[in-house]
């Protein structure tokens, strides 16, 4: 008798915690109820409006716009200077990421020695990445203006007299300036990650390196680099996404020039729209852009898991 007064009891709290779960569950997908909404009338439904624009000759001098199919993309993909747009988007995106993220490491791994210093230089190190980009790129054009430029003012001094100009406006220096100030501004964020993520690795993993003779590639290679793996992902895809949308940088500084030299997709995008005013146009590159940059989310998100 007791045997099933004891069942009855374990089967009504096994109840009574299903419903509790069931109530939670049903509470937290009210809470999500906004944010979706939310997200649907700031994301989802923007972006079906610029699919269904690309697909159509959608423009400042279109009063009706006709749907004319595939037409911008077709007409798109024939351009050449789309492709060397998209071309030198790759390359910017390749070498920033990679540089940010080799120095970021660099950096991190100096600040995880704790030298002296190293605490002043914790809490200076986010400057660059917390200022305005306005702000910087007003520094950087200072410095790199004809006659008070601080660049062109030591050249000058040094007897450099033949090397000064306006160097955002150089089609051989301004790309280069702008890889430069993508590096400088994002670096102390990498750099901050990865000092966290390598605060997170025992000692003892290194201890036993020891003891196996391991040298300090051995370490690094085998449980430095493995260890903060998802973290480096992270920020690594994080910022493949931000500098192929990244527009504020290069607009501010250049507006994608000299004659194109640093227009990447993401000016391209503004200037199809608000220069040209072909709206359909310039959806179907952002359509092509989200395209880009789904699949390496995707693609880099399942070599993370498998990894």
């Amino acid at each position: 008798m007791n045997d099933k007064l004891k069942k009855q009891k374990e089967k009504k709290r096994k109840l009574f915690n299903l419903k509790k779960d069931q109530r939670e569950e049903i509470t937290g997908y009210t809470f999500l109820i906004p944010i979706i909404v939310l997200f649907s009338f700031i994301i989802f439904i923007p972006a079906g409006k610029a699919f269904l624009d690309s697909f159509t000759n959608s423009g400042l001098y279109q009063q009706i716009p006709k749907f004319i199919g595939l037409k911008n993309y077709i007409e798109l993909f024939k351009d050449v200077e789309f492709w060397k747009t998209t071309a030198r988007t790759v390359f910017l995106v390749t070498l920033v990421v990679g540089l940010q993220y080799i120095l970021g490491l660099i950096l991190a791994m100096l600040l995880n020695l704790e030298l002296k210093g190293t605490r002043w230089m914790k809490n200076f190190i986010m400057i660059p990445w917390v200022i305005p980009v306005a702000s910087m790129v007003v520094m950087f054009d200072f410095m790199v203006i004809p006659k008070f430029g601080l660049v062109n003012m030591i050249l000058k001094n040094i007897g450099l007299n033949g090397f000064t100009r306006y160097w955002f406006g150089d089609k051989m220096f301004a790309f280069p300036l702008i890889i430069i100030m993508h590096i400088w501004r994002n670096m102390p964020f990498y750099a901050i990650t990865l000092y966290a993520a390598l605060k997170g690795i025992s000692a003892t993993l290194y201890e036993a390196a020891d003891i196996d003779g391991a040298n300090a590639w051995d370490k690094f290679w085998n449980i430095t680099l493995p260890q903060i793996k998802t973290p480096s992902m992270i920020v690594i895809i994080l910022h493949i996404l931000f500098t192929v949308n990244n527009f504020d940088i290069i607009y501010l500084a250049t507006g994608g020039g000299p004659v194109g030299k640093t227009e990447v997709l993401a000016t391209q995008v503004y200037q199809m729209s608000w220069t040209n005013y072909e709206y359909g146009k310039a959806s179907a590159m952002g359509i092509f852009m989200m395209l880009i940059m789904i699949v390496v989310s995707i693609v880099s998100m399942r070599q993370s898991n498998e990894a």
